[in-house]
C-alpha cells in the first residue's frame, strides 16, 4: 500500500457537503487511500485502473490483518511486526514492483551499450493489466451484454 493511507473520523451520514473540505484535507496532497473510520475506504487515484488495483491490494491487506488478529485471539502483542528497516525495504520493493528488466538490458551484460532507447528499463502497467483481466473475467461470467447496457 505504497499509495499512502489517511484517516477520516466518523461524522455520521456522509451526505452533508460541509464535510467535503475535511475529507479533502484528511486525504492530503499525496495519499490515495482514505479510510473512513467506522465506514470504509475511499480510493482516489488518477485512473480507474489504479483505483481498482489500490482497492484490490487494500482489501487483500485487510483480509490478512483480520486473519492474523483472529489467529492471535485479538492480542496485538502476539503479532510480529517487522522492524522499521525491514518495512522500509518492503516499501522500496513495492515501489519497484512494476519494473522488469528489458531484453536489451539483459543483453547489455554481454554486448556494449548503444546509448539508445533499448537501454531503458521496461515498465509493466500492472494496474491496467489487473483491471483488464477483471473486466474480461466479469464479461465471461456475466456476459458483456448484461454489463454494458
Amino acid at each position: 500500500l505504497n499509495k499512502g493511507v489517511s484517516y477520516h473520523p466518523f461524522e455520521g451520514s456522509a451526505n452533508d457537503l460541509s464535510e467535503q473540505p475535511r475529507l479533502v484535507k484528511n486525504l492530503g496532497p499525496k495519499n490515495q487511500i482514505l479510510m473512513l473510520e467506522d465506514h470504509g475506504p475511499i480510493v482516489a487515484c488518477p485512473t480507474i485502473e489504479e483505483a481498482f488495483a489500490g482497492m484490490y491490494f487494500l482489501t487483500r491487506a485487510c483480509k490478512f490483518q483480520i486473519k492474523s488478529l483472529s489467529a492471535a485471539g485479538g492480542d496485538l502483542s502476539k503479532i510480529h511486526v517487522p522492524a522499521n528497516e525491514i518495512l522500509d525495504e518492503m516499501v522500496r520493493r513495492m515501489q519497484q514492483f512494476d519494473e522488469a528488466p528489458s531484453s536489451a538490458k539483459a543483453k547489455s551484460s554481454t554486448a556494449p551499450s548503444n546509448g539508445g532507447e533499448d537501454d531503458q528499463e521496461a515498465v509493466h502497467d500492472t494496474p491496467r493489466l489487473m483491471f483488464e483481466y477483471a473486466r474480461r473475467s466479469a464479461e465471461k461470467a456475466f456476459g458483456a451484454e448484461s454489463i454494458y447496457r
